[in-house]
């Protein structure tokens, strides 16, 4: 099986799927702009090959965190269909709570035993090198989460218990994949583990946590922009599988790693470093300092990245001393 073929076709369909979609967005042709949900459960369909490709291509423990990922696939996939099939062909969205909330919720779940049966392979991951920034940019993250997207669904009367806890739990689902990309990405950059499907699985993460959060953002304040998105709510299980079908880190070659190194090494150490100060602008730029005290964990935020900030200074200043000396 020549894997990197396959590969190349997937990442084309997957291409022409989205170019597609937004073609029938863009010039309404119908009758797929009135079975738009339907037609989007493509994108799930495009990645379960990939799936199978992985689960082959693996074989002994290395298999497990794909079998999670395949199994998030499919949780998706059936709420997705549950959910067309009530829009398109009942001609109304589900009621909540649905099995199709129920669905979504435990492919968070399995998403989170996928990523902690991955971390469990790896080897050198240094946590402690890295522990202020990743703790900082969490922290500034949760904040901002809270501020945004969870506060307003507290204040609002008419959200339900069920709707409460299923939102809180995405949120915090998103928190701790959040994490984990962090530590990984980080935690992995000079290491063996440092490769191109760490780098994807990483992206891949992040745009499950991105989508998701989007997805709540756009039902808390009510954007017209869902359509907009349409296409790119599959993106996430896609990359999942397209990074399946990557050997293990083990098999890939020392050249390809080095040549990872150099070419994102520098990059992935700089977003590391500016990442926390970055998180700590958009909240000053979002709330300004009359909200950051009423946030607790803004203030922890702005306290801890003000030691940093000294600390800074003072390394800064020994240096100095000793070349002058």
């Amino acid at each position: 099986m020549n894997v990197a073929r396959c590969r190349k076709i997937a990442i084309a369909a997957y291409v022409f799927y989205v170019l597609a979609f937004y073609a029938i967005l863009v010039f309404q042709i119908e009758p797929f702009l009135s079975y738009a949900s339907t037609f989007g459960l493509i994108g799930n369909l495009l990645a379960f090959p990939m799936y199978w490709i992985g689960l082959k291509l693996h074989s002994g423990e290395r298999i497990w965190p794909w079998i999670w990922f395949a199994a998030t696939g499919v949780l998706y996939f059936g709420g997705d269909a549950l959910w067309a099939y009530h829009e398109d062909w009942l001609g109304a969205a589900p009621e909540s709570p649905s099995l199709c909330d129920w669905l979504y919720l435990m492919n968070s779940y399995t998403c989170c035993c996928a990523f902690i049966c991955y971390v469990r392979q790896i080897r050198n991951l240094d946590s402690v090198g890295i522990f202020f920034d990743v703790f900082v940019s969490v922290v500034a993250a949760g904040g901002l989460m809270y501020r945004f997207i969870l506060r307003p669904l507290i204040d609002d009367s008419s959200v339900g218990l069920f709707q409460m806890f299923f939102h809180a739990n995405m949120s915090v689902i998103d928190l701790a994949l959040f994490t984990g990309i962090l530590v990984v990405i980080f935690g992995t950059a000079h290491s063996r583990f440092y490769t191109k499907r760490t780098l994807l699985l990483g992206l891949s993460f992040f745009s499950c946590c991105f989508v998701e959060q989007l997805s709540l953002a756009i039902e808390v304040y009510e954007l017209p922009i869902e359509t907009l998105f349409a296409p790119f709510w599959t993106v996430p299980f896609w990359l999942f599988a397209l990074t399946a079908t990557y050997p293990d880190e083990d098999e890939t070659e020392e050249e390809k790693v080095l040549a990872l190194h150099q070419r994102w090494g520098k990059i992935i150490e700089c977003t590391q470093r500016i990442l926390p100060y970055g998180l700590t602008g958009i909240i000053l730029f979002c709330v300004g300092w009359d909200g950051v005290s009423d946030n607790i964990a803004f203030s922890l935020v702005m306290f801890l990245m003000a030691i940093h900030m000294v600390q800074g200074a003072l390394r800064c200043l020994r240096r100095s001393s000793a070349c002058a000396s």
